[in-house]
């Protein structure tokens, strides 16, 4: 995994444990290890995919890169910042410059609001102005739109509600909400695992070219390995909260070394048949 860009996202053994609910008054408290020093990094401008099935460990990490969990040992660095180690104001700052994109359209946007509130809402937690001052309504209408026609949609819809929209089309709007702080860095959870498989191609192809434009980084969660190379230039798998197998993402599609990434891999129709061939 050589790259020529710096590191923009370095996580360090990191651990997470969850206490679990006391079965009796005496006894003591069970544990969860949800990830087992995982480390992995994660270059500006590049796509890392996070591989694994349900209950591997991958939102988990998510949450922690995130910086919405603190772990129970190691470190998140971001552009060589301790995320975990910055008082409030300056972790409120530094989350403009990285922004999450969940996996169900439909339950991440709130139908009480129009689009202009759902899309606005990051600038409304983070300062943007130098001045330190709140946007104008006519900045954050403005900045929205710009957002909303940048994934394919009008600056029109600005004013509709979620219901009124396709599942394709309100992944385009959690999208947009993404973007519209400029982050470097945008955790894809799952994002297209909602959705029909022609809208899946759509939305992933959407990403890709807002990645070439805009020089995002990609930290790509995902459970289907066909997808996560399509759009990631590494990948790291997980199994049990640990760490099984990582690399370039064409070596590991082609020649994986570890039996749960084979595993995987084999689970793709045509895989077989496209890996025989490409050993031929």
């Amino acid at each position: 995994m050589s790259h020529t860009s710096p590191v923009l996202l370095d996580v360090q053994h990191v651990s997470q444990h969850y206490t679990l609910p006391k079965s009796s008054l005496f006894a003591k408290p069970g544990h969860i290890q949800a990830l087992q020093d995982v480390s992995l990094q994660l270059h500006a401008g590049k796509s890392l995919g996070i591989v694994g099935e349900s209950g591997s460990g991958k939102s988990t990490l998510a949450r922690l890169v995130m910086a919405l969990e603190k772990p129970t040992q190691g470190k998140v660095l971001f552009k060589g910042q301790d995320l975990n180690a910055l008082p409030y104001n300056a972790l409120r700052a530094a989350r403009s410059d990285f922004q999450m994109v969940f996996q169900d359209p439909y339950g991440s946007l709130d139908p009480r609001q129009k689009v202009l509130r759902i899309v606005a809402e990051p600038l409304h937690s983070t300062v943007h102005s130098t001045s330190g001052q709140s946007l104008s309504k006519h900045d954050l209408k403005d900045r929205a739109a710009q957002a909303l026609m940048e994934v394919g949609l009008r600056a029109s819809d600005l004013d509709k509600y979620p219901h009124e929209f396709s599942g394709g089309q309100r992944q385009r709007i959690a999208i947009a909400r993404a973007l519209i702080t400029r982050p470097a860095l945008i955790v894809a959870d799952e994002p297209v695992s909602a959705l029909d498989v022609s809208v899946q191609a759509q939305v992933l192809n959407l990403m890709m070219d807002l990645q070439d434009r805009l020089g995002l980084s990609y930290l790509f969660v995902s459970h289907d390995l066909a997808v996560v190379n399509l759009m990631c230039d590494d990948v790291l798998v997980l199994q049990h909260g640990q760490v099984v197998e990582a690399g370039a993402s064409e070596a590991i599609f082609q020649n994986a070394q570890h039996p749960y990434t084979q595993a995987l891999l084999a689970a793709i129709p045509g895989h077989a048949a496209s890996a025989h061939l490409h050993s031929a």
